[in-house]
């Protein structure tokens, strides 16, 4: 054969077939783009430098591996899809005299010349939207833009470059060995062979409604949040299995029950749909589960993390209701002895600092309280004995309980209760509930509740992740009972008194600025205090609301960037496999539907029967994602809390804004999908 003619005959294949080519080779370059992006934020040192960018290569890291998966998965589906299209062209070839090999060759061309073009617009698309992604990132994180294309290097090129030439090597040869144990005319009927009418699996359907169920009750069930961490990918895997069962037995039962409604069934707008459904549901039925599992991931992934973005400062000012906290304990010595400073030295300290950088002290107090791990029973709030050497805090019904006194809460928030030595006030502070009962007991003694509390002064770090309670007793003679009694339990892991000074500041703005200086002239003073006292080699820790909001802008940032990265390339996934499946869908009808317009049926009707179908099958991934988020809903929400979720009700709005724009996305791609389709059968 003369030289040339295997590449020619593979672009002159590819153009009349770019109908299946074309987005292929778009998937492919938009799913390098995004690879490209992540892996080079993976290895960006200017902006891991940058503030709040140490949070980049661990996110990175995660949504790199999630890609990796999504891209094998969608990459195998689409070459599965074309190659269906192709093997009875592959064996019209063997049957005009060419031989395997010479079919190789030409699939050959065509798959070098496809990922070439797709790496070589994956490259660009990446090279291109890197730079916009780098000046979001900043932007989330509050940090200086860097300028200048410093990633253009060869290395963060060849990387993506290399991983999708590997994948598309195996591809090929994949597809080369499957054509080669074919023989012609197996080739010449592959398109067309069809399947016997699927029968309902009832092991399958079992399987699928008790893993669908399990995950519900997981999700619905698990109160702590240390838990649901641990249960949240169980639980995901339950609900992935079960979605895959239901949809492939589960929809067949249900088009079964159609077909054997003669008043439904006998329709010209109802058979078409439901009998051309029924015989390919095992193909269709996977498709249509993986477009509802990437759904349910695309409005998991943004509804959670835009939730935590948007209620950043919210939960800054909720969890840090004084902005800077000294502690008075020191560890110094060669045992490391537990040592106080006087509270009076740290005030000077902050006091001096504060002059020093120009800002302004609104006010200045000591805390005093006690924390204490307890399981909660009723009304009854017990030591764990059962873990006298250490707790677990995963347990669903241990609650930590903060301890106040009278004058110290009266102190803290202005106002003046009166408590004797049997009554406590109450208040919820992370996760938990009001009482109704009019007694409680507190490690084995009765107190009366004299009255619940709206506001608790006391900011709980273990609110995060367990549920937490205020109280207030009458003085320090029945706290010193309470910590005594939790002493005796819980031995050298029980707690200890907190002794530390809050500082409040009148201009936010200007101590966000002058924050981490101030903090510096304090240490370098406590450092020159305590080498005074001898103890050169004493340590002590300080926690500021600035240094908090750098830290949640760069998580919370970094993890809204990999949202919303991630999000688009599930859309477009989801998107692809809805195109592809339209497609296939016409193909397979395109026969049946000439036949129907034959037989009397108008355009106007086989356009009502495709939308039927559509009505029929294609919104219900779009439902099914919806149930999934709102039984995943109670696990995520707990969840949250460990990432400081400021308040349930901004995730509520999020996850409802979410998923309505989400659902709109959805229908315009059926909509423009479907007339695809429509073309196909006309």
């Amino acid at each position: 054969m003369k030289r040339g003619f295997y590449s020619k005959l593979a672009l002159s294949n590819m153009k009349k077939n770019r109908r299946f080519y074309l987005p292929r080779i778009l998937s492919e370059a938009g799913l390098l783009g995004g690879l490209y992006i992540m892996m080079t934020l993976t290895g960006d040192q200017r902006l891991a430098e940058s503030f709040g960018g140490y949070y980049l290569a661990v996110f990175m890291t995660i949504g790199l591996v999630i890609h990796a998966l999504l891209t094998v998965i969608l990459m195998f589906y689409t070459n599965s899809f074309l190659m269906k299209q192709r093997k009875r062209e592959f064996g019209l070839y063997n049957v005009l005299g060419m031989e395997k090999r010479h079919v190789g060759k030409v699939l050959f061309y065509e798959s070098l010349i496809s990922s070439l073009v797709s790496i070589a617009g994956g490259l660009l698309m990446g090279t291109m939207f890197y730079k916009a992604a780098s000046l979001l990132i900043c932007k989330l994180l509050n940090a200086e833009i860097i300028a200048g294309f410093y990633y253009l290097t060869p290395v963060t090129l060849l990387r993506p470059a290399g991983a999708f030439l590997a994948i598309d090597l195996v591809i090929y040869l994949i597809n080369r060995m499957s054509m080669a144990r074919m023989k012609p005319v197996e080739l010449l009927k592959s398109q067309s062979a069809g399947e016997r009418e699927p029968k309902v699996k009832w092991i399958l359907l079992v399987v699928g409604i008790l893993s669908l169920g399990a995950g519900y009750y997981m999700s619905i069930t698990t109160m702590n949040p240390l838990a649901a961490i641990s249960l949240f990918f169980v639980a995901v895997l339950l609900v992935m299995l079960g979605t895959y069962c239901l949809f492939v037995t589960g929809s067949i039962f249900v088009l079964k029950c159609l077909k054997n409604n003669k008043k439904y069934y006998y329709h010209k707008n109802h058979m078409p749909a439901v009998s051309g459904l029924l015989y390919r549901m095992k193909q269709n039925a996977v498709g249509l589960a993986s477009i509802a599992i990437l759904a349910t991931g695309v409005l998991i992934m943004i509804s959670t993390t835009v939730s935590l973005y948007a209620g950043m400062e919210e939960t800054l000012a909720d969890k840090y209701p004084q902005h800077y906290f000294l502690n008075q304990k020191y560890y110094a010595g060669e045992e490391m002895e537990e040592k106080m400073l006087p509270a009076e030295v740290l005030k000077g300290f902050v006091t001096d600092a504060a002059a020093h950088q120009g800002l302004e002290i609104q006010s200045v107090q000591e805390d005093h309280y006690l924390e204490v791990a307890y399981l909660l029973k009723g009304n009854e709030f017990s030591e764990d004995r059962s873990q006298a050497g250490g707790r677990d805090f995963s347990k669903n019904d241990m609650v930590m309980a903060v301890f106040l006194t009278a004058d110290q809460y009266n102190a803290l928030s202005g106002e003046q209760l009166e408590l004797q030595k049997d009554e406590v006030a109450f208040c919820p502070i992370a996760m938990g509930k009001a009482m109704t009962y009019d007694t409680l007991i507190i490690a084995e003694q009765q107190y009366h509740l004299k009255k619940q509390l709206n506001w608790y002064p006391i900011a709980s770090g273990m609110g995060a992740v367990v549920t937490t309670y205020g109280f207030v007793v009458s003085d320090q003679q029945v706290l010193d009972q309470i910590y005594q009694h939790q002493k005796d339990t819980y031995q050298s892991n029980a707690s200890e008194y907190n002794n530390r000074v809050t500082v409040c500041f009148s201009d936010m703005q200007k101590m966000i600025e002058k924050g981490p200086a101030l903090d510096k002239e304090v240490w370098d003073s406590m450092r020159s205090y305590v080498d005074e006292l001898g103890y050169s080699d004493a340590s002590w820790n300080t926690d500021s609301i600035w240094d908090a909001r750098e830290s949640l802008y760069a998580m919370y940032g970094t993890f809204l960037f990999l949202g919303i990265l991630l999000g688009l390339v599930f859309v477009f996934a989801t998107a692809m496999i809805i195109y592809y499946k339209q497609i296939s869908e016409g193909y397979e009808d395109r026969e049946r539907f000439q036949i129907m317009k034959k037989i009397g049926m108008s355009e106007k009707e086989v356009k009502r029967t495709i939308n039927k179908q559509i009505l029929l099958v294609f919104y219900l991934p779009l439902i099914v994602a919806g149930i999934h988020l709102a039984f995943a809903f109670p696990m995520l929400e707990r969840m949250l809390h460990i990432l400081l979720l400021s308040k349930t009700s901004l995730f509520v709005i999020c996850t409802l804004i979410v998923y309505g724009i989400f659902a709109a996305v959805y229908v315009i791609i059926y909509k423009a999908t479907a007339r695809t389709y429509y073309k196909i059968v006309r």
